[in-house]
Order: C-alpha cells, then sequence, then structure tokens
C-alpha cells in the first residue's frame, strides 16, 4: 500500500508490479444510514465509502457485541487499473 511490497530481495526480482493506490486521507461525512439506529456511512475523500455497524449475533441481550465493517465505494479506476477481483 505504501510501495513496500514485493520490493527486489538479493537473490531475486519481483514478479509483478504492485500498484501504489490513493487511500482516503479526509473523514468527508459521518452519519447514520437512512432508516437505521445501528449502521453508520462514512465517507472519504479520493471516492472511499464505508458502512458500519455494531450488533451482537443473537436475539438475547447479551454484553457481547461484534463490529461489522464493509466497503460500499472505492475509486472506480481501482477496478481498471489494477484489475481486482472483488
Amino acid at each position: 500500500m505504501y510501495g513496500t511490497l514485493n520490493l527486489p530481495s538479493r537473490v531475486s526480482q519481483p514478479a509483478i508490479k504492485v500498484p501504489v493506490i490513493n487511500l482516503p486521507t479526509t473523514l468527508l461525512y459521518i452519519g447514520f444510514k437512512p432508516g437505521s439506529k445501528t449502521t453508520i456511512i462514512m465517507c472519504f475523500d479520493n471516492g472511499w465509502q464505508f458502512s458500519f455497524r455494531i450488533h451482537n449475533a443473537k436475539d438475547i441481550k447479551e454484553t457481547s457485541l461484534k463490529f461489522d465493517i464493509q466497503i460500499i465505494g472505492m475509486p472506480s479506476d481501482i477496478n481498471i487499473k489494477y484489475n481486482c477481483k472483488w
């Protein structure tokens, strides 16, 4: 991510070049997802968007909570330039 992956060693050269992508640097928006009390949407610069949710995996109340993060937006050129399989 910072240009340190896949560097050459003393005995071999890298098989592929790992590109450096534009990571988010500034939080532009944070707020609840419309109609939800547990999901927060965070929008960053460079086209990055994430959804965060705190929940427990059961129907009963318990002290153990889980933190769920999903990517909902990324720069469009990532899939084109870097041929991401996701």
